[in-house]
């Protein structure tokens, strides 16, 4: 008995078919209507999902080898046709830049943890000779401060190598000289960044930072290359100079991160297809660039001003929330990698359960309060969970493990005390995943200086956290406490090799942790007993960073000490479990 089947005319018609009724010959339909009958294997079903997930991989391995091909060829690019360059600077400063392309880096959204060789192009300093002249850069002076061509070379490789990996925002590597005639406050800010570890020139950063932040905020009100403007201040917020890591009440990061939101919004970059409705001189805001790099660059510029919110404790909005019509908005994130589109989406849901924390109530709260605070950090927890099983490389997994730290940091504001010992194992046990990929990460890079300063954010977040559960006299549920010592002291050791500057967080940090880990006052009331509940609670998930501080001005401050004993009686009094605001408004980090 012949096993029916059908040709694949008939069966893209469905049509019934004869064609199992003579092996060999055309059935009735094609003969009748004259096509060619074939008879193929039968369609094989796929799983959708597997089968997007592989195209999107297929897509990141393309992108990057295409990133390695276009850097390989601009090595062997004639000197002759970069002079030439350099004599025909466009009127447009992304006129020379239309191509965009990503580099591949060790944790960036479209990269994994390796360590990945980059290809760049000859520069302008090289021995290299036209008409027996030797190409050299040209010397610049910021604030009385004069950076020679040569360490100026060396910067700029120096980032492009080690830091651009991370935000590849700049498309094609632009010369130093071109750099600055294009934007002088790009330029600058490209060297304020890589000098924090060019060890040909230590002082460098130092000498430079006034100068660099006045010409970042002086840049504000003047006119031109919009673009480029935007592309620095990412820059200054992933990589904050030392004035602005300080734990001073200038709070200037986060300044920064809302200025860079909004320079973005007026140059129309959160409305890719109509960015030429946000400007008012003769020429676009925008120049040759695409809808697609138009809207890589926005999510970059919204990830960023997202993790410097979170990591300073503020309520942020979400991606939608800054962006017009949400319809649009979700179809033109359907041309981001798989790997930005996972991070927007978790960064989100750690701002949707901040604003739901923050709704709910965070001093004195009642029994129901307390139950619904468990209740939403539970909800949010559990869908970070369920997007992390498309994770496709260890960068994935420590974006991941940060979002949930984030999270589950909101624990530390319950006050039932009944739940303490199962609150404290969920932050601890995310806390040090944090730490060991942090480290993982870290040993694997050349220079840990060139880590962003959203993972440096995230460290601290977890040290602070394992610091005020050891100091506990909770039990650990999983019985790891050892475990969890090894990673607080894995990450002090961290935060000292992070820091660039006696006055920035890393190195304050590391001072506060240590100093609070050998106190037996901290973190204890006076008759000895856990002080468990936090008396700061008005930074969402850094409150139990700023209350750490606070323990810390107590124990090495004599005068900060009288002055909350003092105010103990009073307002601490008519508001128990808070702080007043002139005691707040010193606590900065």
């Amino acid at each position: 008995m012949n096993k029916k089947k059908a040709c694949t005319e008939c069966r893209q018609q469905k049509a019934k078919c004869d064609a199992y009724l003579n092996p060999g010959d055309a059935c009735s339909r094609c003969k009748r209507v004259g096509l060619q009958c074939t008879i193929s294997d039968p369609f094989k079903r796929e799983n959708k999902r597997q089968r997007l997930s592989e195209l999107e991989k297929e897509t990141d391995t393309l992108r990057k080898r295409l990133m390695t091909e276009d850097h390989r060829s601009s090595v062997i690019e004639p000197v002759q046709a970069e002079r030439h360059d350099h004599s025909n600077i466009p009127s447009h400063p992304e006129a020379s830049t239309a191509r965009y392309s990503r580099v591949p880096s060790a944790v960036s959204p479209s990269g994994s943890l390796g360590s990945v060789s980059l290809a760049t192009p000859v520069h302008a300093t090289r021995t290299a000779t036209l008409d027996g002249q030797a190409l050299t850069t040209t010397p610049r002076t910021l604030d009385g401060v004069t950076v020679q061509g040569s360490d100026i070379d060396g910067i700029f490789e120096l980032y492009f190598r080690e830091y651009a990996p991370y935000l590849p925002i700049l498309g094609s590597r632009p010369s130093a000289d071109g750099c600055y005639n294009q934007s002088p406050v790009l330029f600058w800010i490209i060297i304020g960044t890589a000098c924090r570890s060019y060890t040909r020139n230590p002082t460098l950063l130092s000498a430079l930072n006034k100068g660099i932040t006045n010409l970042a905020l002086s840049s504000l009100i003047t006119t031109g290359s919009p673009l480029q403007r935007v592309q620095a201040f990412v820059l200054l917020v992933t990589w904050p100079l030392p004035d602005a890591v300080e734990t001073n009440q200038q709070e200037i990061n986060y300044v920064f991160a809302g200025i860079l939101l909004h320079l973005a919004q007026r140059s129309g970059l959160h409305v890719p297809a109509g960015s030429d409705e946000f400007f008012r001189a003769t020429t676009p805001n925008l120049p040759d660039i695409g809808i697609a790099r138009r809207t890589e660059l926005w999510a970059y510029i919204v990830l960023t001003y997202q993790r410097t919110c979170m990591s300073k404790g503020f309520l942020a909005r979400t991606s939608f929330d800054i962006s017009p019509e949400m319809s649009q908005s979700q179809s033109r994130q359907q041309t981001l990698s798989s790997a930005l589109k996972l991070r927007l989406k978790w960064q989100d849901l750690c701002i949707q359960c901040g604003s739901a924390v923050s709704e709910n109530g965070m001093r004195h709260l009642t029994s129901d309060q307390d139950r619904a605070l468990s209740i939403i950090i539970r909800t949010y927890d559990l869908q970070i969970r369920d997007l992390e099983y498309t994770a496709a490389d260890e960068s994935d997994r420590l974006e991941c493990n940060i979002a949930q730290l984030y999270i589950r940091s909101f624990y530390f504001l319950k006050q039932d005390k009944t739940s303490y010992a199962t609150s404290f194992d969920k932050i601890q046990q995310v806390a040090r995943q944090v730490i060991t990929r942090v480290e993982k990460l870290t040993l694997s890079l050349r220079n840990p200086l060139s880590i962003p300063s959203y993972i440096v954010n995230a460290l601290l977040f977890a040290s602070y956290a394992l610091l005020r559960i050891l100091k506990s006299s909770i039990p650990f549920l999983s019985g790891e406490s050892e475990e969890a010592k090894s990673s607080l002291f894995a990450a002090i050791g961290l935060l000292k090799s992070y820091s660039i500057d006696n006055n920035d967080m890393c190195s304050k940090s590391y001072t506060c942790l240590t100093t609070l880990w050998n106190s037996p006052r901290a973190f204890k009331k006076a008759d000895g007993s856990d002080m468990l509940e936090l008396r700061a609670r008005g930074r969402l998930n850094g409150s139990h960073v700023v209350d750490a501080i606070l323990w810390w001005r107590e124990e090495t401050d004599l005068h900060f000490r009288k002055q909350m004993q003092n105010l103990k009686n009073s307002a601490l009094g008519e508001f128990p479990g808070t702080l007043p605001c002139k005691i707040l408004q010193k606590l900065t980090f």
